[in-house]
């Protein structure tokens, strides 16, 4: 009979330590509370309410023992431990605060991203279709939209599986696992290859009220917007995509006017001048507020040296830009196996070159400008890059080629300009608001050039700044290389004594000091 009346009790307490275990493991599993965990919760409970009942001396007594007062003080710190645990993670998850340790700052936006998410004016959803079967991937794209949801409160994630929920993926147009959808209104945008430039890409057109027009002028030796060669401009024209603009091509000769949904017009290098009427149209688009980036080389680039302004010379003179025939060399800013490529790190106060900092930019051949002092009526001219006071643009370029085909570099002649010189300019006209940017040389954005990221940032900032989209001008993501230590001979011998020999024996030598002491 007494084992009975000993069993029931110590069944009650094994059934409330029991339950205790099942809450506590249906709470980590799930997150937070459960129907099932607050059940288990409530029977452990009641079990405890019935070992106390039917052992109150028992418990009386444990109370009032040493064991139990020092217990109990292990218990109240184990609580006020886990009570600081809880806190701490409680404000945590409502003030929560990242920070990247890499040197490469691998798992950090780029400050275009964070700059597009700051000036979000409308909520937009980010419908994550994502299986389990996707594996890492899946992992990845969710680290990456948490990194975007934390910087607005107006990017929410959703993630839904489409092989439980086909029917919401065929709504959505999704047949590839892994697909991104983002949703602002009724406006949606897909990514299948969910990386920042491809998301944060499809954020801007999924906001943008319209997607603007960039018209590239054809017919004149322009460089092409669809050559992915080295001296081509594929690469500039995938990163004005991914900013948002459509890219189309213009030819002058067979319009007498720029189409009315022009955002930017880029004149891309002509090799033979634009005829007079074709500038005319230029010039009328301008008038009425148009936008336009000029870029034109040195006749050195042609045969015949013919090429001289491009027949662009009277135009730019409008604006107060005189481009020079020349070609630019800075002994203190070119290499020496290469002194005709210019690196510039030196820019004027404009929203383009604010936020290059001291990121270098290459132009390779370019010629320079002069600004007229002072600027035309209601224009605002601004030197965006200049190379340093020991510059000189070389004028007589026929003998320069022959100079450099003898194997002799030439110094400055007494009829070059000094420098500093400017390479490239801006001008607004606050009357009509129209915009224009001249560069000395094309060459600074083709493919093989834009390896050089500043390049690849002042080409797209200066679009945007035409384009009067200022929050999309910043430093855009670099690629960035994995550092490995690879460590020498005696590096390896020295973390080996320290790790395997030399700590064990620390260890070790403690404990023969307490054992010998107690001795």
């Amino acid at each position: 009979m007494n084992g009975k009346r000993d069993l029931v009790p110590m069944m009650a307490l094994g059934a409330a330590l029991l339950g205790l275990l099942i809450f506590l493991g249906a709470y980590l599993l799930t997150g937070g509370t459960s129907v099932g965990g607050n059940i288990a919760l409530g029977l452990a409970v009641v079990a405890l309410a019935i070992y106390v009942f039917l052992r109150p001396e028992e418990v009386l007594g444990g109370i009032k023992s040493r064991q139990a007062r020092y217990g109990g003080n292990a218990l109240l710190m184990v609580v006020i431990f886990i009570a600081i645990l809880v806190g701490v993670n409680f404000l945590s998850m409502r003030h929560s605060k990242r920070w990247d340790l890499t040197a490469e700052k691998k798992f950090s936006l780029a400050p275009e991203t964070i700059e597009i998410l700051k000036n979000l004016q409308a909520p937009i959803t980010a419908l994550n279709f994502s299986s389990s079967q996707s594996g890492g991937s899946r992992s990845d794209t969710a680290t990456l939209l948490d990194e975007y949801r934390a910087r607005s409160d107006k990017f929410q994630v959703q993630t839904i599986d489409p092989e439980a929920q086909p029917t919401l993926a065929r709504q959505y147009g999704v047949t590839l696992d892994g697909t991104l959808v983002l949703v602002s209104g009724d406006r949606r945008v897909t990514v299948s290859n969910p990386t920042e430039s491809e998301i944060t890409s499809a954020l801007i057109k999924a906001t943008r009220a319209t997607q603007p027009v960039v018209y590239v002028t054809t017919g004149h030796g322009e460089r092409s917007m669809d050559d992915s060669g080295d001296t081509g401009f594929a690469t500039v024209k995938a990163g004005l995509e991914r900013d948002g603009f459509q890219v189309k091509p213009l030819m002058l000769a067979t319009t007498s006017t720029v189409p009315s949904d022009a955002g930017v017009v880029i004149v891309a290098g002509p090799h033979t001048p634009i005829p007079t009427r074709e500038v005319d149209t230029l010039r009328s688009y301008l008038a009425r507020g148009g936008r336009v980036l000029v870029m034109v080389d040195t006749s050195l680039d042609t045969q015949d040296h013919s090429l001289g302004d491009a027949g662009l010379g009277s135009l730019l003179g409008e604006w107060g830009i005189t481009l020079h025939d020349d070609l630019v060399f800075d002994p203190l800013r070119s290499q020496a196996a290469d002194p005709a490529t210019i690196y510039a790190a030196q820019y004027g106060a404009s929203p383009i070159t604010d936020k290059l900092g001291n990121v270098a930019t290459a132009f390779p051949g370019v010629r320079s400008m002069a600004l007229a002092q002072p600027a035309p009526a209601n224009v605002n001219l601004v030197p965006l890059v200049q190379t340093s006071d020991q510059a000189w643009g070389a004028s007589d370029l026929g003998a320069l080629v022959q100079a450099l085909n003898a194997g002799s570099f030439p110094g400055p002649g007494a009829k070059d300009l000094k420098g500093p010189l400017v390479l490239a300019a801006s001008a607004e006209n606050s009357q009509t608001k129209a915009r224009l940017i001249a560069f000395g040389c094309s060459s600074f954005a083709m493919n093989v050039a834009t390896q050089q990221p500043g390049n690849f940032d002042l080409f797209l900032n200066g679009a945007n700044w035409l384009a009067e989209q200022e929050s999309q001008i910043t430093i855009r993501p670099k690629p960035f290389e994995t550092r490995q230590l690879i460590p020498s001979r005696a590096m390896s011998l020295q973390v080996f004594g320290i790790s395997i020999i030399m700590m064990p024996l620390a260890v070790l030598l403690v404990g023969a000091i307490v054992w010998w002491k107690r001795r």
